[in-house]
């Protein structure tokens, strides 16, 4: 609990820095002020966990990032996984119609430029994502629930779900900010998580998505899996643009294109997480969660 204190106190110190150094830094540089508070807060943040956790091989066994020779078939299950309950998704949305099938027609080049840009951006989100939902937030929360797994991955899903909404409502910046600008930034994700009525249904499938992603860590103590099926899930979603044209409005039963909005998605992923469960097995000398 006093790791967590302390690093809640770091993050907060971090906010603050941002909003101070943001307007200096606004001054010399080609960028919206929005933004360099954003990489600010990002890189600070990135450093904070670097120094937080002392990376060291017991970390790296503790987040199940230890590389051995079960690896990459937890990471290839994880990615097939999340490849197939998309592709079947898509399947029905197709047989009934919500959306339709096509063939773009690009040259080989084209094609593997595509796979390669979708396969190594699925790969990024997936390894730093990961890292810190399942490896770092979930494992400072089993320390401070002394344990208790359940409570820890509830916990880890909705903040996962949540966070992807923090930039939803944009602040009015005006040409010459200052310190209190970058205090208005700090207050705006408190403020975009109160306009929750137009984005829970996405919040509920991602929530549902992180459980899923932790169900893989919990079953295996090991992140490849969970990595694999992030990856494998960004990777689809980069593509089924160009495969899948949805017809109609956003209906809450079908969702919309991103497939996690909708009740149909909803059931998929739990699915997912249930035959993530029962059908991956603990790699050797892997600790489980």
């Amino acid at each position: 609990m006093k790791g967590f204190l302390k690093f809640t106190a770091v993050f907060a110190g971090i906010l603050l820095l941002s909003a101070f150094l943001t307007p200096i830094l606004f001054d010399f540089l080609p960028f919206k002020f929005e933004r360099i508070f954003n990489r600010l807060v990002m890189i600070g943040t990135l450093l904070a966990i670097v120094v937080f956790v002392r990376i060291r091989k017991e970390t790296l066994i503790r987040f199940g990032l230890i590389w051995d020779k079960a690896s990459p078939g937890l990471f290839a299950a994880g990615f097939l996984a999340g490849i197939l309950v998309l592709s079947a998704t898509s399947a029905l949305n197709v047989t009934f119609g919500h959306a339709r099938f096509v063939v773009p027609s690009f040259s080989a080049a084209e094609w593997g430029s595509k796979l390669l840009l979708a396969f190594f951006t699925g790969l990024l989100i997936g390894v730093i994502e990961e890292f810190f939902f399942r490896g770092f937030v979930f494992r400072q929360l089993q320390g401070i629930l002394k344990g208790r797994v359940v409570p820890a991955v509830l916990v880890t899903s909705v903040f996962y779900g949540l966070i992807h909404f923090i930039g939803m409502k944009k602040i009015f910046v005006g040409p010459d900010p200052g310190f209190s600008d970058g205090l208005k930034l700090i207050a705006a994700p408190f403020i975009s998580l109160m306009d929750w009525p137009n984005f829970w249904p996405e919040a509920v499938g991602l929530f549902l998505f992180g459980i899923a992603l932790n169900s893989a860590v919990c079953r295996t103590g090991s992140l490849y899996p969970s990595i694999g099926l992030h990856a494998g899930c960004v990777f689809f979603i980069r593509l089924d643009d160009l495969f899948l044209k949805f017809q109609g409005p956003k209906t809450l039963f079908w969702g919309s294109k991103i497939v996690y909005d909708g009740m149909v998605g909803w059931a998929f992923l739990a699915l997912l997480a249930i035959i993530l469960y029962k059908g991956l097995r603990p790699a050797d000398g892997t600790p489980k969660a």
